[in-house]
C-alpha cells in the first residue's frame, strides 16, 4: 500500500533535469521540464500493476462469514416455508442474500445457478399468488441450498435473542461460566 501512495506520488512530480550552465565551470542548475504525455501514463500503469495487490485483505469468503450467511439468512429462507406469498415478496431479499453469502467458490457454480433459477420461479409464483407453487419452490430452494434453521438451535452463536456483546467469547463458554443462570442470556429476568 505504501509502495503504491509512493509511486503514485512519484509518478505525478515533474521531473528534473541537470543543465549545465555556460558561466562558470562546474556549476550545475536544477530546473523543470514539462512532463510528456507518455511518462504520465507509464508512470500510472507501473502503479496500476501494484493496486490489485490490495484486494488479498478481503475476509468475506472466510468460514466464519459462511456460516454467519447459513445461519442467519439461510434461517429466514427456512421460514418461509409456509409463509404466504405476499409474505415470501416482503422478504424477497433474503434469497439473494443467501445465495451469493453461501455459495462463493467457483465449485458451487452448478448451485447457484440452479438457486437463481428456483428464486426466479419463487417469486414468479409469490407475484401469481400461487401460494402452493411458491412454497414448493421454497422447499426445493431449501433442498438444493441444504438449509437448515441454525439461529434458534440453544448455545448457537448467531441466535438474535441472544443478549449479548458483539466480540465476546462464543455462547457454549459464556453458557458454562453462567450455570444455572444460562437463560438470562436469552430472556430478561422479571422485575419485582
Amino acid at each position: 500500500m505504501i509502495c503504491a501512495v509512493t509511486a503514485s506520488l512519484l509518478a505525478f512530480t515533474p521531473p528534473m533535469s541537470v543543465v549545465h550552465s555556460s558561466g562558470r565551470a562546474g556549476s550545475v542548475a536544477m530546473s523543470a521540464e514539462p512532463i510528456s504525455r507518455r511518462d504520465v501514463f507509464s508512470a500510472a500503469a507501473a502503479v496500476a500493476a501494484f493496486a490489485p495487490l490490495a484486494a488479498h485483505a478481503d475476509g468475506a469468503g472466510s468460514p466464519a462469514v459462511l456460516a454467519k450467511t447459513r445461519a442467519i439468512y439461510g434461517s429466514r429462507v427456512y421460514r418461509l416455508q409456509s409463509a404466504s406469498p405476499a409474505e415470501v415478496l416482503e422478504d424477497k431479499n433474503v434469497f439473494t442474500l443467501f445465495r451469493t453469502g453461501s455459495y462463493r467458490s467457483a465449485a458451487d457454480k452448478a448451485t447457484v445457478t440452479k438457486l437463481a433459477s428456483l428464486e426466479k420461479a419463487i417469486l414468479k409464483s409469490a407475484k401469481a399468488g400461487d401460494a402452493a407453487g411458491t412454497s414448493a419452490g421454497v422447499k426445493e430452494y431449501i433442498a438444493v441450498g441444504k438449509i437448515r434453521e441454525l439461529d434458534t438451535v440453544d448455545g448457537g452463536n448467531f441466535n438474535p435473542k441472544q443478549r449479548r456483546n458483539p466480540g465476546a467469547p462464543p455462547t457454549s463458554e459464556i453458557e458454562a461460566q453462567m450455570g444455572t443462570q444460562a437463560f438470562a442470556l436469552y430472556q430478561p429476568l422479571k422485575g419485582k
